[in-house]
C-alpha cells in the first residue's frame, strides 16, 4: 500500500539579487557553499494566487435569452510570494531601509598623507577614507605638512569608525585641508543608501526535503519583485524578523512564476 503523502518540508532557501543587467548577486556569498551562496534562515515561504477576474458576455436578445451569458472566461491571475527571514544579511537590510546597498572587501593597508577637506562645521566628526584603524600611530598634519597636530589636544581618534573629533581650542580650523597617515585592518564594508529603491528583484532556489517521507524537492522562483511588508522596529527587544512580499514574474527561460520538482529513489 502506498504511504500517505503527509508533508512537512524543510529547505535551504537561497536568494540572489537580480541586477539591472541581469546578473545575479548572492545575498550571502560563500565560496565553500555548493552554490557559492549560503542559505538564508527562513521561517515561512508562502505562495498566494489571485485570479484575474471573470469576463462574461451576455445576450441582449429578446425574450428568455436576455442577459444570459453565452461566453465566459477567466483572466490569468497573479502569483505572489511572501517569505519571513530570521537573519538579515546586508542586502536584506537594504530592503528594510527601502534602499540599495554595495559591499566592498577592504584589504589591510596604509594610507599615507591622504588629503581630507574639513567641513565648515567641526561640531560633527570628520570621516576618514577608511574604518577599523589599527593601533599604529596616526599622523595628522596641515596641507603642506609644516605643522603636525597633537593627538588629544588637536584631535581625538575613533579608530573603529575611522573618525576624527576636533575639540574646542584645536589648532585645526574649519574648511581647511589636512593630511592623514594611518594603518587600517582588513574588513568588509557595506554601504546602504536609504530611500533609493523600495523593491528589488530576486532569483530564489529551495533545496527542499520532506521530513516525513524523505522525498527531495527542488524549487525555483525565476524572479520575484519583493519589498518589506510592514514596519520593522530596529530597536526591538526581540530578534528582528523581516517579511518580504511581492509578485512572482515570468522571466527569460521560464514559462511559469515558479517551478517545483520532487524526486526520490525508486523501490
Amino acid at each position: 500500500m502506498t504511504t500517505p503523502a503527509v508533508r512537512q518540508f524543510a529547505g535551504d532557501i537561497r536568494f540572489w539579487e537580480v541586477q539591472s543587467n541581469g546578473d545575479r548577486l548572492p545575498v550571502i556569498p560563500e565560496p565553500t557553499d555548493i552554490s557559492g551562496n549560503q542559505p538564508v534562515e527562513t521561517d515561512s515561504f508562502t505562495f498566494t494566487y489571485t485570479d484575474g477576474g471573470e469576463v462574461s458576455l451576455v445576450s441582449k436578445r429578446r425574450g428568455a435569452p436576455y442577459n444570459q451569458p453565452f461566453y465566459t472566461d477567466t483572466k490569468p491571475g497573479t502569483t505572489t510570494l511572501s517569505t519571513t527571514l530570521l537573519e538579515l544579511p546586508p542586502l536584506i537590510l537594504a530592503r528594510m531601509l527601502f534602499g540599495s546597498s554595495s559591499t566592498a572587501i577592504v584589504s589591510a593597508g596604509t594610507a599615507t598623507a591622504v588629503s581630507v577637506v574639513l567641513p565648515a562645521n567641526l561640531d560633527v566628526p570628520v570621516q576618514l577614507a577608511h574604518r577599523m584603524l589599527t593601533n599604529a600611530a596616526v599622523t595628522i598634519t596641515n596641507e603642506d605638512a609644516s605643522v603636525t597636530y597633537d593627538v588629544d589636544d588637536d584631535y581625538v581618534i575613533d579608530r573603529r569608525r575611522g573618525q576624527l573629533i576636533i575639540p574646542a581650542g584645536s589648532l585645526i580650523t574649519a574648511s581647511s585641508t589636512i593630511k592623514a597617515t594611518y594603518s587600517y585592518a582588513a574588513h568588509v564594508s557595506t554601504t546602504i543608501i536609504g530611500g533609493a529603491t523600495p523593491s528589488k528583484k530576486f532569483y530564489i532556489t529551495g533545496d527542499m526535503e520532506d521530513r516525513v517521507s524523505g522525498e527531495n524537492g527542488e524549487m525555483t522562483v525565476p524572479q520575484a519583485k519583493l519589498t518589506v511588508d510592514g514596519e520593522i522596529d530596529w530597536l526591538s527587544s526581540d530578534p528582528i524578523q523581516c517579511t518580504l512580499t511581492g509578485p512572482c514574474e515570468i522571466t527569460l527561460g521560464f514559462t511559469s512564476p515558479y517551478v517545483f520538482v520532487t524526486y526520490k529513489a525508486s523501490a
